[in-house]
């Protein structure tokens, strides 16, 4: 049966894009922001439903509740917000006048009304995984009642997940940032109003936090239940919850699930989901699998720095489990997502993702990783070039070795005149200095000089009064020249 489902999806795929040749696409009236042409027709070759006339149609059938109680169209579109529940109620939030506005927006494929994610993902065409993507299966500009609900409505959530924050995990709000809880938005007034809304979803999505742990869903699930709903029901979970309640809704209503998984190796993945363990979530992830019928299963691998070389080895899991693959994009924090990796870095990982060799796959959705991973891979490609400018200016604008030195000489030697050092505390300082640029590579020398000549020129004599306030203290002077030889966050907002 799968096999035959595969089939037509593939039929499918291929006929719509008979379409490509014929599409004419808004002109965008001198939108700084507008999607051009020729990006519409490379996107258009990869939508799973086909080409479109617009790059995004959540507007006009996405509603989306996040925990602070506001509603927007898209995940990741939270600066455009349309209303607040309570102060608004759900119907005059979705046929109001700020979404009438954005809607406008996206009828000229204009991205500048809090769409910079998606902006951002066109720019380097990357565009497996959209947020956009979802709602093609509804694509239309008619507003009417929304087609898909995507509920966000509580961070209540079991784990502390490194690159998360306490707006999406009570635990972390709790135990890492110290706050008090979030104020809880969404009462059974809320679920009163939703059930106007719930007969004319077709999707409707479930996010946390951890959405099994959350109460209000399990009052949704079972207003489904009595009105014997069809629509596909899809929840984002860590994977670490799976009980007989979850297994009786998993069995009654249509679910889809994805897991977010972040590596294979163990160590790894628990160092990343903190508070979960691997066995388990991997066990629930294969248990998830059989209670859907082998279908429905996706894995969220969200690649940062740590576990970025686990990116096609989860991809082969996914594969052996007719899974589909979504590789989320971090944006913060910076210092550990890709787009801050030096060009070096980044394109030892592109040579390595080049040459993974994938164990033999078929089928569709296995078909849909590869090109998903390829995708990712052009990405890397494309931060590997941009940094690589970055880094040749910044290098360019750096005093050499013997500009520093120089500068060195002069400081201390005025440092002297001026009775703020010692002849014998000039020659410690020295001694320092090189013992430090001795240990360092060529390009890490060419920093740690070209930031302490820098240094120098801006502070001078101020510097080494500040050094010398309670004599010198050569640990200190170590730990402080130490941090010259690395490079500065010079990609900051250089893409987003």
């Amino acid at each position: 049966m799968n096999r035959f489902t595969d089939f037509l999806k593939y039929f499918y795929q291929k006929s719509q894009r008979l379409k490509l040749p014929f599409l004419v696409y808004p002109k965008g009236h001198g939108r700084k922001f507008s999607v051009s042409p020729a990006k519409m027709r490379e996107f258009n070759n990869v939508r799973f439903h086909g080409p479109k006339r617009l790059a995004c149609y959540n507007p006009f059938v996405n509603l989306y509740f996040n925990s602070r109680g506001q509603a927007v169209v898209c995940c990741r579109n939270q600066d455009t917000v349309l209303g607040t529940y309570p102060e608004s109620n759900i119907k005059d939030i979705w046929f109001g006048t700020i979404a009438d506005k954005l809607r406008e927006h996206l009828l000229n494929n204009d991205f500048s009304m809090g769409c910079s994610y998606c902006q951002h993902q066109f720019e380097t065409s990357r565009f497996y995984g959209l947020p956009s993507m979802h709602a093609d299966y509804y694509a239309s500009t008619k507003v009417k009642y929304p087609k898909i609900i995507e509920l966000e409505l509580s961070n209540t959530c079991n784990l502390q997940c490194v690159m998360c924050s306490g707006i999406v995990s009570s635990t972390i709000r709790k135990h890492r940032e110290k706050l008090p809880p979030l104020e809880n938005h969404y009462d059974e007034k809320f679920v009163e109003q939703l059930r106007e809304f719930l007969p004319h979803a077709k999707e409707i999505k479930f996010y946390g936090g951890e959405p099994f742990l959350i109460d209000t869903y399990y009052q949704i699930w079972d207003e489904l239940l009595k009105i014997k709903s069809k629509s596909k029901l899809h929840v984002v979970t860590n994977g670490t919850i799976l009980n007989d309640k979850v297994r009786n809704y998993l069995g009654n209503l249509k679910f889809t699930i994805t897991v977010s998984f972040d590596a294979m190796n163990k160590e790894l993945f628990e160092s990343i989901r903190v508070g979960a363990n691997f066995e388990n979530v991997k066990s629930h992830i294969e248990e998830y699998n059989v209670l859907l019928g082998g279908k429905g299963l996706s894995l969220s691998l969200t690649p940062m720095k740590t576990n970025c070389r686990e990116v096609p080895i989860v991809i082969d899991y996914c594969n052996t489990l007719n899974a589909t693959i979504n590789l989320s994009f971090v944006e913060n924090p910076s210092e550990m997502a890709l787009w801050t990796m030096c060009s070096q870095d980044l394109k030892e990982l592109e040579l390595y993702y080049k040459s993974f060799n994938f164990k033999p796959y078929k089928g569709v959705n296995a078909e849909y990783n590869i090109k998903a991973y390829y995708q990712f891979v052009n990405q890397i490609a494309t931060y590997q070039q941009a940094n690589q400018k970055i880094e040749d200016e910044f290098f360019q604008k750096l005093k050499t070795e013997d500009e520093a030195r120089k500068i060195v000489k002069l400081i201390l030697s005025q440092a002297i005149k001026e009775n703020i050092i010692f002849e014998s505390d000039r020659t410690e300082i020295v001694n320092v200095i090189n013992k430090i640029g001795s240990k360092l590579s060529n390009s890490q020398q060419h920093v740690y000089f070209g930031n302490l000549a820098a240094l120098l020129e801006n502070r001078g004599l101020e510097l080494v009064n500040d050094l010398m306030t309670d004599g010198l203290d050569t640990n200190k002077l170590n730990d402080s020249l130490q941090r010259m030889s690395k490079m500065p966050d010079i990609y900051k907002h250089t893409y987003l």
